[in-house]
């Protein structure tokens, strides 16, 4: 071990010392300040994942042994293709949302070149390290992933071991080329000026479609795997195409998984290849947007809103959250997680007002908490310096900002966009609906930023501040509540009784919880740091 710390503490030549500075700065942020606590982070989601499978090895095993008991094979063999299909898309989607998440980094960013850019090295050899590196670390995460489920799973189910893993070791290379070559491909069509605005909606739309199917990808079954594998449907889906693997009936659907996997892998490498210069040109020498003038925008604004410290925080909280950043991405995975779960719960729902009492709760909910996590990432850390010097003079209007422009843009989106379909399908019964739920939105809104001690979109961020086990049992706490509140305000509709004593009970609660907030006094932060190993009793506030 003495050797080897050696050995690499030596120069090795440009293509090693390349590869080195990709693979240790891979998972590195500008927006973290405490070292080392992207490790951290990223060693908690690999034990969440390497420890997901073994709570489904008692359901599967006393499920196998039961279909085996019976006397015609086939429920057996439906139900082997159907948990299948569902580890290959479950797995598929997993590879495909950290692609998303990392999307940045999928070719040399500005920090790369401004870090080795000056140095006597090739274009093509930062492209052939940044490559190397980058299909390292996607074969790590593929053997985190698919390892235990692609050996767990044969030996409960009594699959083939060598053909299940191969299926899902495939479909995640196969997910991971397909991103890869998109953006190398929108790297040579897109126009310089629209680049980066198409790769990051892009992102952002991938972020929250990944998540969908990974949260969906539980509800396959035996119908499902049945319509999935018709003929004229399986063709058009590429999970369907991997379980050819599996199955040796289906020895079709094997070779175009196979041809789509090639064709994958071909279009990275051609697009490493040719892209080298238009992307150092892209991202080094930039290219400046045009920006159009909407006079009727400024307007309606300043009807709106006239204070002008007021106007200038809602316009940066506006650009922050729809700009180039991570903030869209992660607001829309929030919102595809929420749309995963409401899916989810509005299939054993019939009533007509249950859509809209499901979805006001379930996507405000997560909205909220997605608003939360993406203004605690800083759109320029290194120039929160302006925000420190000017603190004292408008942190109420920065709070009052930041509350009208949540409350404003929930609204809109919450409540005011359905409100014409919810009047035509529920009446009445519609103006009653959008009050009960704006009143929740608002006292949700308390109870999110209740201890926000930071001005948004200026603070470090600090990935893994909390265990991973705490945030999944959070998690499943939110998931567990939340049906059990759907029933409720759903109710409140058809009992107007009910609805009385919930709505009161909400607007004590959206009371208490505003004078509390707003009584409170707090030291705001710019620098996240790790909680101390004993916690104080917070004398410092």
């Amino acid at each position: 071990m003495t050797v080897v710390r050696e050995w690499l503490r030596e120069t090795h030549g440009a293509s090693f010392e390349l590869l080195r500075h990709f693979l240790l700065r891979f998972f590195d942020s500008e927006l973290v300040t405490s070292p080392g606590q992207t490790a951290v982070a990223l060693i908690g989601s690999s034990s969440m994942f390497l420890t997901w499978f073994p709570f489904f090895t008692g359901p599967l095993k006393d499920k196998y042994a039961h279909l085996r008991a019976l006397a015609t094979p086939e429920p057996y063999r439906w139900a082997l293709r159907a948990d299948e299909l569902w580890l290959i898309t479950m797995m598929m989607s997993a590879i495909g949302l950290l692609t998303a998440i990392k999307w940045q980094s999928l070719f040399p960013t500005l920090s790369d070149y401004r870090a080795i850019g000056w140095m006597p090295v090739r274009a093509r050899q930062i492209f052939g390290a940044k490559l190397a590196a980058l299909l390292m670390v996607a074969t790590g995460a593929v053997v985190v992933l698919t390892l235990l489920p692609g050996v767990g799973f044969p030996a409960l189910s009594g699959a083939p071991v060598g053909s299940t893993l191969a299926a899902l070791v495939a479909s995640c290379y196969f997910m991971f080329f397909a991103l890869v070559a998109i953006q190398g491909v929108l790297l040579n069509v897109a126009p310089p000026r629209r680049f980066a605005r198409v790769t990051g909606s892009l992102q952002a739309f991938l972020a929250a479609g990944m998540l969908i199917l990974l949260v969906l990808s539980f509800s396959i079954g035996p119908p499902a795997a049945r319509w999935a594998t018709r003929p004229e449907v399986a063709r058009w889906l590429p999970p369907v195409w991997f379980l050819g693997i599996c199955d040796p009936s289906m020895h079709a659907l094997a070779s175009r998984a196979k041809l789509g996997l090639a064709v994958a892998a071909m279009l990275v490498l051609a697009a490493y290849t040719v892209s080298y210069r238009r992307h150092r040109a892209l991202i080094v020498e930039g290219v400046s947007a045009s920006v159009r003038e909407r006079r009727w925008l400024g307007a309606i604004f300043d009807c709106l809103v006239r204070d002008p410290r007021e106007q200038a925080v809602m316009a940066f909280l506006a650009k922050g959250i729809t700009g180039d950043g991570p903030h869209r991405m992660i607001l829309m995975g929030y919102g595809g997680f929420g749309v995963a779960v409401l899916l989810g719960l509005l299939g054993r729902r019939h009533v007509v007002a249950a859509p809209f009492a499901y979805g006001h709760v379930v996507l405000l909910t997560f909205l909220l908490l997605g608003l939360r996590h993406s203004f605690s990432i800083p759109v320029e850390l290194r120039a929160n310096w302006a925000f420190r010097i000017t603190e004292g003079e408008g942190r109420e209007q920065w709070r009052r900002a930041m509350d009208r422009f949540v409350i404003f843009f929930v609204a809109v989106a919450m409540v005011v966009v359905p409100l014409p379909l919810e009047l035509r399908l529920l009446g009445g019964r519609a103006l009653a609906e959008a009050g009960m739920f704006a009143m929740f939105g608002l006292a949700c809104y308390q109870a999110v930023f209740a201890s926000w001690e930071k001005l948004p979109l200026t603070c470090s961020y600090l990935p893994g501040k909390s265990p991973m086990w705490m945030v999944a049992l959070r998690l499943l706490g939110l998931l567990t509540a939340l049906p059990l509140l759907n029933a409720v305000l759903l109710a409140c509709l058809y009992n107007w009784v009910l609805f009385a004593g919930v709505f009161g009970g909400l607007v004590a609660i959206w009371a208490y919880l505003r004078r509390s907030r707003a009584g409170a006094e707090v030291r705001l932060k710019y620098e996240e740091a790790p909680d101390p190993a004993i916690h104080g009793l917070n004398l410092g506030r």
